[in-house]
């Protein structure tokens, strides 16, 4: 299973030759890109056996924000800054 999801990866890190560049940016290429992975509507076969789910995130959370993937994507992103508040802040 791991390797399924490794063989693209690796794809991606071939395209933009690795981590040329800072770790920053090798940081922001790889979140990028697993996002598109998780948001991006799946094909029809995999849309129609998980009851009309469209990606990996719908169906983890069950939930769906809007119709379209990338509003999807915005959606929970922004909400990243709302979820990590720290505990106590002094």
């Amino acid at each position: 299973m791991v390797d399924r999801l490794m063989l693209p990866m690796d794809k991606h890190l071939f395209c933009s030759q690795y981590f040329h560049g800072s770790l920053e940016t090798a940081e922001l290429s790889i979140r990028s890109w697993t996002l598109i992975q998780n948001f991006a509507p799946s094909n029809p076969y995999t849309i129609k056996k998980f009851n009309g789910w469209q990606s990996p995130a719908e169906r983890l959370n069950q939930f769906r924000y809007h119709n379209n993937w990338l509003q999807n994507l915005l959606v929970s992103a922004s909400q990243r800054r709302h979820f990590n508040r720290p505990q106590n802040p002094l």
